[in-house]
């Protein structure tokens, strides 16, 4: 009898199969399953492509894998694409950049609306003559960089930089487009800075793309003999009107952010319009050095806001977070400061010395990052208190909850290095966090307990099944999870029936004395219910609905806070828009 029941327990389970999908799901601007890519060069991917995606609504993603699970790139690439959905519905305007290394082979994918912009030559000439060469001479990482800004030019321009540029020498104008004294003056500026290396270029590049591409590709040239080096690349064009770009080491991002990088450049008016592209480069490199070496004086005072001496935000993240700590401040009646300094390495007696000093006994939350150390700390202490609806009670603040919650809050953005809408988003934290634990408090948890009790004869208990039963009846739990992530409408339909019938039998007295028999007869019966309803489902046409349904609903995502932006980023659930692949594109091997 026991072999029976094993035999019919392994017999249920194993009939049905469990198709696994042999792509990875869609969590972000880049999928490298294996780490190819230095999480440098994978970081500095998701920018661009985040970015383009939020001005363009383009959708570019980058796939590494192992191996191709198709016969062909092409295949792999439209398979991809199709479960990936890149790109908006009405516009089809994703793009799949495919590379599979050890298949050596790298294809573009061209969603159906993108394919006037970037067609099939086209791609096939940044696979040639950008991607497939960084790749022999051993630079991958160079290869998917320079090869994605060409797309993203492309698109932005339609004129791709295809050639590979380098500066000869640290600082260079080996077109003489400067002043001749300009190098020397620039040398002389930079000789008390000896922990970066600085590389100086002038570039005949059209594009903004183009220029980023070419300094991203000199920073890698020059971290592949140097790995260890804090390295700043800065590079401007006298082509369209003046343009620059500037590529760092990663310790410095949040000193020189990209928002700050585009202000830089931006801001030189008066040097574009009178056309002097001397002064326009020399004043960008002097103020990027101003961001490095912050030598500006720093002087707190009691009181509250941003302290940002460094002027490392732009005004629109000022103002913005300023707004939100004034009113938090009017609603919450405390003390609010958010500050951006160089830190000495214990970050908990920084926090704590800068609280002190604007506050005092008074009650306050102090938010320090460190730009220096790249970390952020929460800091409160036991005056840190807020009033309750009533006004007639004092709630204390939990750091360490409070810390949770700024930090979920600027979790994409500390990802990109982006420090304006850290500040931002820090600001919105402070408000959630301090909303929640005043109506918490005051209007308190409510608590629903379902308690029963059963009084009754011997005869009315219900017999437990042998162990085989109960074992199965706790796997069904297990069987129905997977059902429901793998999209399996027979797993997922019979581990649900098989739980409701033994629900069932507890509420119902059905078969008491017999539970053996009862869970023989549903493991049966169970098996012809799914059998006629996912048949009924097949025949309405909804079994590819359900199963694409659930397989995105468990798409994992990284922890974060809801963002009021209106992009996706790698915060939220990275999806595609249910864009189509119009089959165009280039392939290419080495």
């Amino acid at each position: 009898m026991k072999q029976l029941l094993v035999g019919i327990i392994f017999f249920s389970i194993f009939s049905c199969n469990r198709h696994l999908d042999p792509y990875p799901d869609l969590t972000g601007p880049v999928i490298d399953p294996s780490g190819y890519l230095p999480g440098e060069v994978k970081s500095r991917l998701e920018t661009m492509l985040l970015e383009e995606e939020k001005i363009t609504t383009n959708q570019v993603v980058v796939y590494i894998t192992d191996k191709l699970k198709e016969d062909t790139i092409e295949k792999e690439s439209t398979a991809v694409f199709e479960k990936w959905k890149l790109g908006q519905k009405d516009k089809d305007n994703g793009i799949l950049f495919l590379l599979a290394p050890n298949d050596r082979k790298v294809r573009i994918e061209v969603g159906y609306g993108l394919e006037a912009v970037i067609t099939d030559l086209i791609a096939k000439r940044i696979i040639d003559e950008i991607v497939i060469p960084n790749i022999k001479s051993g630079n991958p990482s160079l290869a998917m960089l320079s090869g994605t800004s060409a797309i993203l030019e492309q698109l932005r321009t339609n004129s791709p930089t295809l050639t590979n540029i380098n500066c000869p020498k640290p600082f260079s104008d080996t077109q003489n487009d400067l002043h001749h004294d300009t190098i020397p003056f620039l040398l002389k500026e930079i000789k008390p800075i000896k922990s970066v290396d600085f590389f100086f270029c002038i570039v005949p590049s059209e594009t903004q793309f183009g220029i980023e591409a070419i300094t991203n590709q000199i920073y890698l040239n020059r971290q592949k003999s140097n790995s260890n080096s804090k390295s700043i690349v800065f590079a401007t064009s006298p082509n369209s009107g003046y343009i620059g770009s500037i590529t760092t080491s990663p310790e410095l991002n949040w000193s020189l952010s990209q928002n700050k990088i585009r202000s830089i450049f931006r801001n030189r008016y008066k040097e574009k319009h009178s056309g002097d592209f001397t002064n326009f480069t020399y004043l960008a490199f002097l103020d990027m050095l101003d961001h490095i070496k912050h030598n500006q004086k720093i002087v707190l005072e009691k009181g509250t806001g941003i302290y940002d001496p460094f002027d490392s935000l732009e005004s629109f993240s000022y103002e913005r977070a300023g707004e939100t700590i004034r009113q938090i401040e009017t609603d919450y009646k405390i003390g609010i400061q958010i500050l951006f300094l160089d830190t000495k390495p214990k970050l908990l007696s920084e926090a704590k010395k800068y609280h002190d000093l604007a506050f005092g006994k008074s009650s306050g939350i102090t938010l320090l990052f460190s730009l220096n150390q790249k970390e952020l700390i929460v800091y409160t202490d036991e005056n840190s208190k807020i009033q309750g609806l009533n006004q007639t009670n004092s709630i204390p603040i939990v750091n360490r909850t409070l810390s949770e919650i700024v930090s979920n809050a600027i979790a994409s953005d500390l990802k990109i290095a982006d420090i304006d809408w850290m500040c931002i988003r820090s600001a919105e934290g402070i408000d959630t966090y301090l909303n929640m634990l005043r109506y918490q408090q005051d209007l308190g948890k409510e608590e629903i307990s379902n308690s029963a009790s059963f009084n009754g004869d011997s005869k009315n208990k219900i017999k437990e099944p042998h162990f085989l039963f109960q074992f199965f009846f706790m796997l069904m739990f297990f069987v129905t999870w997977v059902g429901l992530i793998a999209g399996e409408g027979i797993l997922f339909f019979y581990g649900l029936i098989f739980i409701v019938g033994q629900i069932l039998r507890s509420k119902v007295t059905i078969l008491n004395d017999s539970p053996n028999l009862y869970n023989t007869v549903l493991i049966f019966l169970a098996a012809i219910l799914c059998y006629l309803i996912v048949s009924f489902f097949r025949k309405i046409g909804w079994a590819s609905k359900v199963s694409s349904g659930t397989q995105g609903f468990f798409t994992p995502s990284s922890s974060g806070s809801s963002s009021s932006s209106g992009y996706r980023s790698s915060s939220s659930s990275y999806s595609g828009g249910g864009g189509r692949s119009g089959g165009g594109g280039a392939s290419g091997s080495w």
